[in-house]
């Protein structure tokens, strides 16, 4: 098996921090930014996000086509990584950056908000799909796998953190949002580019660089056929559903609850998301270890049943109760980084279950799947978001009655408790452990040097 250097580990997670920058501000600020400065109402402002993300999850797949399909000497994922940086910062500073000529709440911005998003999702798939890729492309140890996962979660929670006080901080400097993202933007074209000069991946196996490629049709039918056999992956993209799809509403409920129910402003703000994020940075080495120790499943169940003590504990904590509720909210992002740190390293150990089963290595494509499926979850619960916080009485900019903030809370500790839930159901049955993932390995490598070979893990 190949062992990575500290340099391939740092330079691979480099590049999820520079993913992260964006991706929490989508997270955190979009909608509030489009509420707020924007005057969208929260139901338009969830409408325009859904779109977004059906958008997005349409091109996840795509993208995992496309690079799959590549060779170039750089490899499949790099080129698309060092390509796609710059206009994927410009996107970034264009959502948050709407012409003066447009009413506030009108027509004309919600369509600008919606066709922005779009635009920079579609970018942010032409990176973040070739990105993940490289985790199952630059090692196929499964302990390699974890530890690389481990590393890239940790500079992934350092972006979260970084841009969860730097947006908001520079936003007041600036006065705007515009110049903020600009910065934000330039830092994550830093972090890409060192990303691309730091890794390496893998070859193709020999029998796939020997043989043509595939029509697209047969090639697509054969990786459906393949997903749809592939016990692991399913019970993978089921918990992530259920996960993300009520999690979701937290998150996006954490900006109004500071703003509204804490009366805070940027500086709190800035400084509860950051010790939010900051709790995660603590918890991965912590979740890799777990995973490694016993099993990445094993990861996945005690991470769930923190987030779902800190979910009970924050809906029922006291209206306008800061220590409390940072608690609360420390003790679901400990718990969730174990998510994270399992969900990136079971994909790929998924990818050589159906390269075993199915003789297929569809590395993008199971990544592109996987972030269709995650995306369509976050757009789903930022809808129901939107409903929600206007079912609750939610005025944009308004003092909030005492029953919505309440409810709140409620959103967003009840309802990710229900989905932890049953993600926990679904990983229950996730069978494909550190041992028979290395007896598949083991088989694989006979595979490569006797191809008739019929014996399996």
């Amino acid at each position: 098996m190949r062992t990575l250097g500290l340099k391939a580990r740092i330079g691979y997670a480099v590049g999820d921090f520079g993913l992260n920058l964006y991706w929490q501000s989508l997270l955190l600020f979009i909608l509030f930014f489009q509420m707020d400065a924007l005057g969208l109402s929260a139901v338009d402002a969830g409408i325009s996000y859904l779109i977004a993300s059906v958008w997005d999850a349409c091109m996840d797949p795509l993208m995992g086509i496309l690079s799959d399909r590549t060779r170039t000497r750089m490899g499949r994922y790099r080129p698309y990584i060092l390509f796609g940086t710059v206009p994927l910062a410009l996107s970034f500073w264009l959502c948050f950056s709407p012409p003066d000529f447009l009413l506030p709440g009108s027509l004309g911005m919600l369509v600008f908000a919606t066709l922005t998003h779009m635009v920079l999702r579609s970018c942010y798939a032409v990176v973040a799909i070739p990105y993940s890729s490289l985790t199952a492309a630059m090692t196929r140890d499964s302990d390699e796998r974890a530890s690389l996962t481990g590393w890239r979660m940790l500079l992934a929670f350092a972006g979260s953190t970084s841009v969860s006080a730097m947006l908001p901080l520079l936003a007041g400097w600036f006065g705007s949002y515009s110049p903020a993202a600009a910065c934000v933007g330039v830092l994550a074209v830093l972090a890409h580019l060192a990303c691309v000069a730091a890794v390496r991946e893998l070859p193709p196996p020999a029998r796939d660089s020997a043989a043509p490629p595939p029509g697209l049709r047969a090639d697509l039918g054969g990786f459906l056929r393949g997903v749809l056999r592939n016990g692991p992956l399913l019970r993978l993209l089921a918990a992530t559903v259920a996960l993300h799809l009520s999690l979701g509403i937290l998150m996006r409920n954490i900006p109004y609850l500071l703003k509204y129910d804490l009366g805070g402003d940027a500086s709190l703000a800035a400084q509860t998301l950051t010790w939010f994020s900051a709790a995660g940075i603590l918890a991965v080495p912590v979740w890799v270890w777990v995973a490694r120790r016993w099993s990445k499943a094993i990861a996945w169940q005690a991470g769930s049943a923190m987030v779902v003590v800190g979910g009970i504990a924050f809906a029922f904590a006291p209206a306008g109760a800061f220590w409390p509720t940072l608690a609360c909210l420390t003790l679901i992002s400990f718990g969730h980084a174990a998510h994270a740190v399992a969900m990136w390293s079971m994909l790929p150990d998924a990818v050589d279950y159906a390269h075993w089963r199915h003789r297929r290595r569809d590395e993008a494509k199971v990544y592109g799947l996987a972030s269709l499926i995650f995306k369509l979850a976050l757009g789903g619960s930022a809808f129901l978001g939107g409903l929600a916080l206007d079912g609750v009485g939610y005025v944009p900019g308004a003092t909030q009655a005492a029953a919505t903030l309440t409810g709140f809370r409620l959103l967003a500790g009840l309802v990710p408790v229900l989905g932890v839930g049953l993600s926990m159901l679904a990983i229950a049955g996730y069978a494909l452990t550190a041992e028979r993932h290395g007896r598949i390995q083991q088989f694989l490598g006979r595979r490569v040097a006797a191809p008739a070979g019929r014996e399996g893990p």
